[in-house]
């Protein structure tokens, strides 16, 4: 949770910024992952079959593109912190699925491999929710803004939030990283402050 003095410039025109506990990724890795490994495999294949290894450069650009990324990504994993994300080396296999000079059909792997990054970016999207006196944003995919008049309850509790809408529907969730009680206790009365205000 951020204040907006601490916060990034992105959450800068909040008050307060919730970032949510965010589920692992393993399952979406490996999917990216198998997916550039049959288009690495796929596209030197082709060509070498086809004689095309040494007749153009960017041929061989673009595996050693996806590889040094796909590795970039692997060093920085050790860092607990950092966000694997495969979206750029899938979208650099689904250029060249379509430009490659083979069979018409693979111009739908092109669009294939377009999708999956595109659904990657939108499964690891930041789950926040910033709150000004005027409004409530959760940062979703396509972002969703709630007024206050359509709150009945917002609070922290033993790092739980909880967002309770007046149409029965609930959003609950663990924080990211454990928040101070003095920070706790600011946020729930700042709430509190704007559903009173509301009512």
């Amino acid at each position: 949770m951020q204040q907006e003095e601490t916060a990034t410039a992105s959450s800068g025109d909040f008050d307060y910024v919730i970032t949510l506990k965010s589920p692992g990724y393993k399952h979406v890795n490996i999917v990216s992952q198998v997916l550039l490994l049959i288009f690495l495999t796929t596209y030197f294949y082709y060509l070498i079959r086809l004689g095309m290894f040494g007749t153009n450069l960017w041929l061989v650009v673009i595996p050693l593109l996806i590889i040094g990324l796909w590795l970039y990504g692997w060093v920085r994993s050790a860092d607990k912190s950092f966000q694997v994300n495969y979206r750029m080396e899938l979208m650099v296999a689904a250029m060249a699925w379509m430009l490659l000079p083979l069979a018409k059909y693979h111009v739908w792997f092109g669009v294939g491999y377009a999708i999956m990054s595109v659904i990657e970016r939108w499964v690891k999207f930041p789950d926040e929710i910033g709150f000004t006196k005027e409004k409530v944003v959760r940062n979703s995919f396509p972002k969703k803004k709630y007024e206050w008049f359509e709150i009945d309850n917002v609070m922290i509790r033993d790092n739980l939030f909880t967002l309770d809408l007046r149409n029965n529907n609930i959003i609950q969730k663990e924080l990211d990283e454990p928040v101070t009680q003095e920070l706790i206790a600011e946020f729930n009365a700042f709430c509190k402050e704007q559903l009173h205000f509301k009512i």
